[in-house]
């Protein structure tokens, strides 16, 4: 609960420290100007300047120039191309800087501090803003044709539109082919043959403008090699697959979790001997009446009727008004290597039951029971349920697939420029989820005893929760989506969606549980008699009198027992862990519960 308070109140100063400031406010673009040399093997170095009028003496202390690295050709193909920062200057000197990913390409942040209210305020006038970057090819084969293809408007100061200029310099041959916009948004004049100057007016079209294409023959430029044309195929497609990735891996998980009748293991058709030796008679009860509270009255029979037959005690039938004596002591517990094993060998729901039953007022030597049962039930309830979870082991596929999609939705976060927008959703769901099991469990969140730490959980609570909340709404309000984003939002929410459904999974019970429940039924079968299983002996009918207990089928399988006993020509069966006043006692017992 601490760990998860604190990373949430850093995510909320992240949000704080990025939604501090106005920039159209604190600065103005008044112009901008580039130059492009695009050179023969098809990169480009791009040189970009901006004159920046600082209007107040307060402000972020900082720019964000925003890069293309995505490109639209004129048949709507989207490409990738890759970005190499050269330099980030301001009036003439090197300035700090670091990258963001974004849709469209890069974010460059240009400034000594990240934070509205640091000193290190720009001062008031105009500034120059300069950045230089490498762009990879961007030539595209045209049947015998090469095209050359540019964004027109190139990096952009906090998305403010000013006027701009833009200087081409580029192989001679080429010719220009016409803007497909009409009227066109900007002008172009061809000065030399290699050179091309590009007038663009400041306006909302500037957003928009369609690419600069030139044509040129055949071979004019270097032809990439097929290393380099499957990087650019996996750069254009890239984000795409991380974004479809996700909900294809929720998709096979979900597939696994319900998957059709051929690819299930094939049914069992005898009893798995080695399953009842490592379940106990308890768990047996539980799983066979699908955990209804009406099954601790079984599991707790079933547990007595164990710890007979395992000699830790003597009762005197297996009904709930038997009585129980010579309980093993602490003293033969612990004596020897044989008298741990033999107790510790017990499962635990089972030494439960008999500590239970070792605490009740004894008249002579005997326990009454039943009256232990109630004390026991919801303690019994959680031990078996702690003994189906080791059966279930780990799922460590499911585990696998919720941190893929995990990091696949912070990889697509990421390179989409949407991390703090998609943590500041995380952020809300997480408190909603974390307020919910307050409500619905809180014996899971106890309250803590030191006043200190009361005051600091009630500051979470009624301070901290809320305070958080609103931060990443406001965040997330004022926080503009571009178009070109929302696919990639889409992509992280399914992710969101999907980690939740793998996570709802997890309760599902696994393939060795869904075995362990089908022996079960099959088991009742083989007590009363309807399949064939293990030979009948005195050790198996004591072995399988637990779970006779545990599935209610005692008389069926007793019956088994003495008719298998009658055709063997075997003397009464009185064994030693009974109590018995008649010489056929459990025989006797069990008939006369049947009749009833």
């Amino acid at each position: 609960m601490p760990r998860i308070f604190s990373w949430l109140m850093s995510c909320a100063i992240l949000v704080l420290l990025t939604s501090c400031s106005d920039f159209d406010k604190e600065f103005t673009v008044r112009s901008a100007k580039s130059t492009i040399d695009v050179s023969l093997d098809g990169t480009a170095l791009v040189s970009e300047s901006f004159d920046i009028s600082v209007n107040k003496m307060e402000n972020y202390g900082g720019f964000y120039v925003d890069i293309p690295q995505r490109f639209t050709d004129a048949s709507g193909g989207v490409h990738w191309r890759d970005f190499a920062l050269v330099a980030a200057r301001r009036d003439g000197s090197d300035e700090y800087y670091f990258k963001e990913n974004n849709v469209p390409g890069y974010s460059i942040y240009i400034g000594k501090e990240h934070c509205k209210r640091c000193p290190a305020d720009l001062f008031m006038g105009v500034t120059k803003i300069q950045i230089a970057y490498r762009l990879g090819r961007l030539v595209r084969q045209e049947g015998d044709r090469q095209v050359l293809f540019l964004p027109a408007y190139m990096g952009r100061v906090h998305d403010q539109g000013a006027k701009k200029t833009l200087t081409l310099g580029v192989p001679p041959g080429g010719a220009l082919r016409p803007s497909r916009d009409d009227p066109a948004a900007y002008e172009i004049i061809q000065k030399a043959p290699d050179e091309f100057v590009v007038s663009i007016a400041a306006g909302k079209r500037d957003r928009v403008l369609q690419d600069i294409e030139i044509e040129y023959p055949g071979g004019t430029f270097l032809g990439g090699t097929s290393d380099w044309r499957m990087r650019w195929w996996f750069s254009d497609h890239f984000l795409p697959f991380l974004s479809i990735l996700g909900p294809l891996i929720v998709g096979l998980v979900v597939i696994l979790k319900f998957r059709p009748s051929w690819l299930l293991p094939a049914p069992l058709i005898v009893v798995d001997v080695k399953m009842t030796e490592s379940i106990s008679p308890a768990l047996a009860a539980y799983l066979f009446q699908n955990w209804k509270a009406d099954a601790a009255k079984a599991a707790f029979m079933a547990s007595v009727c164990h710890l007979a037959v395992k000699r830790t005690l003597r009762i005197s039938s297996l009904d709930e008004n038997a009585d129980a004596s010579d309980l093993l002591s602490k003293h033969e517990r612990r004596r020897g290597k044989a008298g741990r094993g033999k107790w510790y060998g017990l499962p635990a729901a089972t030494r439960l039951v008999f500590g239970r039953i070792g605490k009740e007022r004894s008249v002579g030597d005997r326990r009454r029971v039943k009256n232990a049962r109630p004390d026991v039930r919801d303690q019994l309830h959680r031990t078996v349920t702690e003994e189906y979870q080791k059966v279930r082991g780990i799922d460590r596929w499911s585990l696998a697939a919720v941190v893929s999609i995990l990091a696949l939705g912070i990889a697509v976060a990421c390179f989409s420029g949407l991390l703090i927008f998609s943590a500041a959703i995380c952020g809300i769901l997480l408190i909603l989820f974390l307020v919910l099991m307050m409500v619905r469990h809180p014996e899971q969140f106890p309250v803590p005893t030191d006043g200190f730490e009361r005051f600091k959980r009630a500051v979470s609570l009624f301070v901290g929760f809320p305070v958080m909340v609103i931060f990443a709404i406001s965040y997330i309000g004022t926080t503009e989506v571009i178009s070109e984003q929302r696919p990639y939002l889409v992509a992280i929410l399914l992710n969101i969606v999907g980690m939740v459904i793998v996570l709802a999974m997890l309760r599902m019970p696994t393939p060795k549980q869904r075995r362990i429940h089908t022996n079960i039924l099959i088991l009742n079968r083989y007590l009363r008699g309807e399949i064939d299983g293990p030979a009948m002996s005195i050790e198996c009918y004591e072995h399988y009198l637990p779970f006779a207990v545990a599935l209610d089928v005692q008389h069926y399988w007793t019956e088994r027992f003495n008719f298998w006993r009658e055709s063997e020509k075997m003397d009464a069966y009185a064994p030693d862990w009974l109590i018995v006043s008649q010489t056929d006692g459990i025989i006797k017992v069990s008939s006369k519960s049947a009749e009833e």
